[in-house]
């Protein structure tokens, strides 16, 4: 049987009893410990989307918030809650230091994923060889410019690829029943191998970008039309499935409360009263020009800022986007009569892999071009190198030089980039230091100016309701329909009103009070008063800073 048969056995690990596979396991075992380990060493997170909306949108799903408060952490309140409960759970009753020891932990299984599909696609007859190769390839996908930075972090881009990972795994490892089984056996495995990405897809919307190609891979990868269609359908029914399990609740609570199942995105479809009838996507990073577009690997990995807020270098995309069309332009002009029997990669893994690639890329690049989204290509980078210089028209021993050399070269390209941590651990993951209150059985909270600290609202006490009057998604001025809801919340309350707001931005605080009516005097400690006749709201305090997030 040829090597690139579609019948052949596929493994996962190396064979059983050999040194090879105790070698695997002991790797295997280990990653997930030392990637929890390099959690810690990096430092306790305290990045911007952490104090801005996952550690309250956790805090609020859980104490029943929704009811009480509004927008507090932006345009992100209404994003679905459910991927930030357990760490929320965890962090809040466990040291930092193990919370973020555990977080390290689930985003280190990645490295198992990464090398059972590396393994499960590449082709050595060495099983000790083809371990040690995998775990470098696993290593370094791990370990790019971005992943490093997102480690012990709460971004969780790097959680929701243990799904997308898996879908893959079980495409390659099991793709002989997709393409030989009967029809209905094979419709059913893929529908299974769907929901993993379908839940990570419904934890976190911008998966839908790896399910979207993932999909179109299985419809043009191999097999006869029919077939290829039938999987490929299938597979996007069980997306669909775990797409609905996973949002279908958070959907439904947008939809009977904003009009829309995935408020605020979208409107121009769902048409909710309370946005504007356009997308709501973050266009800032998005490329506008064909010369970019076509360039834009390089771009960004000469300007990072150009796909995100911070520094970091990393040139595997670049390398990637260089080798891949030119080996398969290669393959196609010098090998199309060949069987691959002496690629890199089975024929299957080869095909789906590099489409599953190409696809996921030109839709981040139509929609998204913020790097986080691409974390999972920079993963498999270093894999579909390999992959790639397998189907160059030249020698074995040729190809692995180059592929050795080009990973090298990334291998030490890689800059790490830095999301904020603090190098001294709290006592507790949140801290802050809140001031005398008074009676809180009638104060509302008002929030102001774009920084992110609705993490605060976690410390105060649950009665207390918290509005925020300005923020990234509506500014009081914005002729937008959420500012009824936050005007109708504001004037409707009759106690004390206090203010929360960084010292930086009280300009701003005092503009949104203008259109409530309400004037602040920062010249004294603690007063505010209505503007215009008959006011006399009760004062509002100076404002309050974390002392931990300052």
């Amino acid at each position: 049987m040829s090597v690139g048969s579609v019948s052949q056995d596929i493994y996962c690990l190396p064979p059983v009893g050999h040194r090879a596979r105790r070698l695997a396991l002991a790797i295997l075992m280990l990653a997930p410990f030392a990637f929890g380990a390099l959690a810690v060493a990096l430092g306790q997170d305290s990045n911007w989307d952490l104090r801005n909306y996952h550690w309250y949108n956790a805090y609020a799903f859980l104490n029943h918030r929704y009811d009480i408060d509004l927008l507090p952490s932006q345009t992100p309140y209404f994003y679905n809650p459910a991927l930030d409960v357990p760490f929320y759970l965890l962090a809040k009753h466990v040291p930092p230091k193990l919370a973020a020891y555990v977080l390290g932990w689930v985003q280190g299984l990645n490295f198992i994923l990464l090398f059972m599909v590396a393994y499960a696609s590449l082709i050595f007859g060495n099983p000790m060889h083809k371990t040690l190769i995998c775990a470098a390839l696993a290593a370094l996908g791990m370990l790019g410019g971005g992943g490093i930075a997102m480690i012990g972090t709460t971004f969780y881009d790097n959680v929701t690829t243990l799904g997308i990972l898996l879908s893959v795994l079980l495409v390659v490892r099991n793709h002989a029943v997709l393409l030989e089984a009967p029809e209905r056996r094979a419709s059913v495995y893929a529908f299974a191998f769907g929901i993993p990405a379908g839940l990570m897809m419904g934890l976190k919307l911008t998966c839908f970008i790896s399910c979207i190609g993932l999909c179109c891979a299985l419809l043009l990868a191999q097999g006869t039309l029919r077939r290829r269609c039938i999987i490929s359908v299938a597979f996007g029914l069980g997306v669909l499935l775990g797409l609905i399990v996973a949002l279908g609740a958070w959907a439904w609570f947008l939809q009977t409360r904003y009009g829309s199942p995935v408020f605020p995105y979208f409107n121009e479809f769902f048409k909710s009263p309370y946005a504007p009838l356009t997308s709501a996507r973050d266009l800032a990073y998005v490329v506008h020009n064909f010369k970019d577009a076509i360039l834009f690997p390089f771009i960004f990995a000469d300007s990072p800022l150009r796909v995100g807020e911070i520094l970091w270098r990393d040139w595997r995309i670049p390398i990637l986007y260089v080798l891949m069309p030119a080996a398969v332009l290669a393959r196609l002009i010098f090998g199309r009569s060949r069987d691959m029997q002496n690629a890199a990669a089975t024929s299957y893994a080869t095909r789906y892999l590099l489409i599953a690639a190409s696809v996921s890329y030109a839709l981040w690049l139509a929609m998204f071009c913020i790097y986080r989204y691409a974390v999972l290509l920079e993963m498999m980078s270093p894999l579909l190198i390999v992959i790639a210089v397998g189907l160059l028209p030249v020698r074995p021993q040729p190809r692995a030089m180059l592929g050795a050399f080009l990973l090298v070269v990334i291998a030490c390209s890689v800059k790490p980039g830095n999301w904020g941590r603090h190098a001294t651990w709290l006592d507790h993951f949140v801290e802050a230091q809140i001031p005398p209150l008074g009676d809180t059985s009638n104060l509302m909270i008002l929030m102001a100016g774009f920084e992110p600290y609705s993490h605060l609202v976690t410390q105060f006490p649950p009665e207390i309701p918290f509005v925020r009057i300005q923020s990234n998604f509506a500014s009081p001025d914005e002729n937008k329909g959420i500012n009824k809801l936050l005007h109708q919340r504001v004037d409707s309350h009759r106690g004390r009103l206090m203010i929360l707001i960084p010292p930086w931005q009280h300009d701003l605080a005092q503009s949104a009070l203008t259109f409530y009516n309400l004037k602040p005097d920062w010249h004294r400690a603690t007063s505010c008063r209505r503007a215009g006749p008959g006011g006399g709201r009760p004062p509002f305090p100076r404002t309050w800073r974390s002392s931990s997030w300052a």
